[in-house]
Order: C-alpha cells, then structure tokens, then sequence
C-alpha cells in the first residue's frame, strides 16, 4: 500500500474516503481509472473504494469512460455542475499551495 500524504482538498473538506476518492480524481481528472486503481493510489481498501464508487457514480461526480480487458474504467464527470465547482475549489487549493511553496527560502546545495 502506499504511503499517503493528504492533500489540500482533504485537509480543507475532511480526511473521508468519499474526500480522498474524489481529491484523487480531481488530481488526475484527464485519466479515468479501475476501482482497483483508484483503492491502490487512494490507500483505502477495495470494499470502501467500491462502495464508496458506487456512491459517486450514482450520484453522477463519476462517471464511466471504457471497459479495457474486461475492467471498467471511470473518470471524473466535469460536465456535472457540482464537480465544476469542486474543480475551482481544488485549483484555488493549488496555486495556495504553489504559492506558499514559493514563498519558502530556498536551500543551497554545495
């Protein structure tokens, strides 16, 4: 499993696992992923990731893309007006975050 650090939508909104599906899918909103993936990159387990999934994709924030090798794969539903908000939200969080990094003092390797 991988070790994960949340980041700023789940630090804002709530470490959950319906906050880290959905966080993940916003950093990756291009992509659409396996259930399988989404439990792996996410850190939760399988179960959780489903039914937390299933949750989603009924309620239209995912939506399913292409079945590859027998999997269905899913991605986020940037059409869906809720998600659209979701998106300006986590891209204020980001450039917080960019500019908070680049605020830091830079450290100088010898």
């Amino acid at each position: 499993m991988k070790s994960v650090k949340w980041g700023a939508f789940c630090e804002v909104f709530g470490v959950t696992p319906r906050n880290r599906v959905i966080e993940f899918f916003l950093e990756m909103r291009e992509l659409d992923f396996t259930i399988g993936d989404v439990a792996r990159e996410t850190g939760l387990n399988r179960a959780t990731t489903y039914n937390t999934m299933e949750d989603l994709i009924q309620e239209g924030y995912i939506t399913p893309t292409r079945k590859v090798s027998g999997g269905q794969l899913y991605k986020l539903n940037i059409e869906r007006r809720e998600v659209k908000v979701l998106v300006d939200a986590f891209n204020l969080l980001l450039k917080k975050v960019v500019n908070e990094y680049e605020k830091k003092p830079k450290k100088m390797y010898a």
